[in-house]
């Protein structure tokens, strides 16, 4: 931040001097102009009185003010010039020449004025600019003296000499320092811009970028973003060192230069985390370039990276896109973040398209803000406690490969989304410390957190479509031996949604990292499954899972499980 106060403070002082030596050169050509005495004498315009020469100076103030306030509010590395710059320029050329015209003949100083356009020319467009200007102000001053004062060409060159190559020293001079110091303000930004590892654009520029982006956006031309991680990063940091480790971010941000190209720009987030923006571009297309980054990856080679799970470095990333899944820029954001973190959870190495298992939920008008109040709530127990977010999303992708192999009909498969997706949602009423807390609960915290699934299903009831899951989510933690909470049912009397719920809950919660105990393998989790079949779990529906993690397995769903996994007979044997 200390390099972009600078640049801003650099670009707020250049401000102020290119004003004030503008409204300077239009003072001085609207003192020559207005006391001309050759015009008063011809009557060219009526007699000007004080007033009219505060008007006409006003307007011109605030021409440049206004000017010079869109010229300094622009992207630095701007190249081209519009239509404005060459009519602000053209102002005090025009200025000078209808002075010079117009002027008494013989006055001393009158073609001195031709200096005033070459100052402002290269003070805004720079060197060229500048030199052009003084060849068309030294033109205009040959026109003058040849046709106005009939000079001989001879004898113009020689009087005016001075005067010409004065225009084009300050054409020259003035320019010059005006590159120099766009050049060096440029500097100032890119720095302040660049992550000086990668190359490529940091955090601020991304945010501010983003927010030029997307008000251009819409159906036909969406926005599309690439949130990247790279898999298990810490593990080769920890294992190689912070070098070897910035070796590789290096070589991704070149990789994603060389992807990206100009079709959008690549930033790098903030630690191994990087944010591609893709203007006018699809979801098909982002994903398409997103699989193009991750494979281009793989084709990578760092030292040690065969003792990384799977033997590579790799990377995983959630594509979102504007304004098909979200209406901000912080929701865009947000979402990328959540399908990222369903392709780490899931499967990692892997590209996923953000969605929700709420997008077919067809709603009534008047339930719509209510139903997104719960997906506001579902966001809050996300910030109170990551692993219920990412709890929720396996369960759901359990729970629904569960079902189908069950044979379960569409319509339940759909309401069982619904159901793993919330399950949880009555944690929204727990505090923060008896989620997070580090070592077992005690009896009266334990009471607390027994009461989430009640609480849970009433916030769900408050939606009609949802009214359905409301007793899965109720008897989510009910055991098949009536063992349970919070009413102590036992086997059929528990929505079958539910048992297949407990099923994936409980697999799910024994293969991940908790403060209060350590993580089991997909074995032990699957040995306690088989164990607990028939008491807390449907023992039907706890073998067909089991035969899921099997064959799951045999097809390496998971490679990145870096402990030897075998899962027992599905018939229980």
């Amino acid at each position: 931040m200390g390099i972009q106060n600078e640049a801003n403070e650099r670009q707020k002082e250049l401000y102020e001097y290119v004003t004030i030596t503008h409204m300077l050169c239009l003072i001085i050509l609207i003192s020559v102009f207005v006391f001309n005495e050759k015009m008063y004498i011809q009557k060219i315009y009526p007699v000007m009185n004080i007033r009219s020469l505060l008007l006409v100076s006003l307007i011109g103030f605030v021409i440049v003010l206004l000017y010079n306030q869109r010229k300094f509010s622009l992207v630095l590395s701007r190249r081209s010039f519009s239509w404005v710059d060459l009519a602000y320029a053209a102002l005090p050329l025009f200025m000078a020449a209808l002075t010079l015209f117009t002027a008494r003949e013989g006055h001393v100083y009158v073609e001195a004025v031709l200096l005033l356009p070459i100052l402002v020319a290269a003070s805004i467009m720079g060197k060229p600019a500048g030199l052009i200007m003084a060849s068309v102000c030294a033109a205009l001053l040959a026109a003058y003296r040849v046709f106005y004062l009939f000079q001989e060409p001879l004898e113009v060159l020689e009087s005016g000499v001075i005067l010409i190559g004065l225009m084009y020293v300050v054409g020259w001079f003035i320019g010059g320092i005006a590159n120099m110091e766009s050049l060096y303000r440029k500097r100032l930004t890119d720095l302040a811009n660049t992550d000086p590892l990668t190359r490529l654009y940091n955090h601020r520029y991304f945010q501010e970028k983003l927010q030029e982006y997307l008000p251009q956006a819409s159906q036909e031309r969406p926005l599309s973003l690439i949130f990247i991680d790279l898999d298990y990063f810490k593990h080769y940091n920890d294992g190689y060192g912070h070098l070897a480790g910035d070796q590789v971010l290096s070589a991704i941000g070149a990789i994603l230069k060389e992807t990206v190209g100009e079709i959008g720009f690549a930033a790098r987030y903030g630690g191994d985390e990087f944010m591609v923006v893709l203007p006018a571009c699809d979801s098909g297309g982002a994903m398409e370039i997103a699989e193009k980054i991750r494979k281009r990856m793989k084709t990578e080679h760092f030292p040690g990276e065969e003792h990384q799970p799977g033997g590579k470095i790799t990377l995983s990333c959630g594509v979102v896109t504007y304004p098909t899944h979200a209406s901000t820029a912080r929701e865009l954001v947000k979402y990328a973040d959540q399908a990222l973190y369903r392709a780490k959870c899931l499967n990692k190495n892997k590209v996923e398209l953000y969605f929700s298992v709420f997008d077919d939920l067809e709603l009534e008008e008047d339930e719509k803000d209510l139903f997104n109040s719960i997906r506001t709530l579902v966001s809050v127990i996300n910030s109170k406690d990551r692993y219920t977010y990412s709890h929720s999303e396996r369960v759901t992708d359990y729970s629904t490969r569960l079902a189908k192999k069950m044979g379960l009909s569409g319509e339940e498969i759909r309401l069982l989304k619904y159901a793993a997706f919330l399950h949880d949602i009555g944690k929204i009423e727990i505090d923060r410390s008896i989620l997070n807390k580090p070592g077992p609960l005690d009896e009266e915290e334990w009471r607390i957190l027994k009461q989430h699934p009640m609480w849970g299903s009433d916030i769900v009831k408050s939606v009609t479509k949802l009214q359905p899951i409301a007793s899965v989510i109720l008897y989510h933690h009910e055991n098949y031996d009536g063992s349970g909470y919070p009413e102590g049912i036992k086997g059929a009397e528990i929505p079958l949604l539910a048992r297949i719920i407990r099923i994936a809950d409980s697999f799910d919660a024994m293969t991940s990292y908790r403060p209060y105990r350590r993580k089991m393998s997909r074995e032990e989790a699957a040995k306690e499954i088989e164990r607990c079949a028939g008491t807390v779990f449907d023992p039907v529906a706890a073998r067909l899972f089991i035969k899921i993690l099997q064959e799951e397995r045999n097809k390496s769903v998971y490679p990145e499980d870096n402990c030897p996994v075998y899962y027992l007979d599905p018939t229980g044997s």
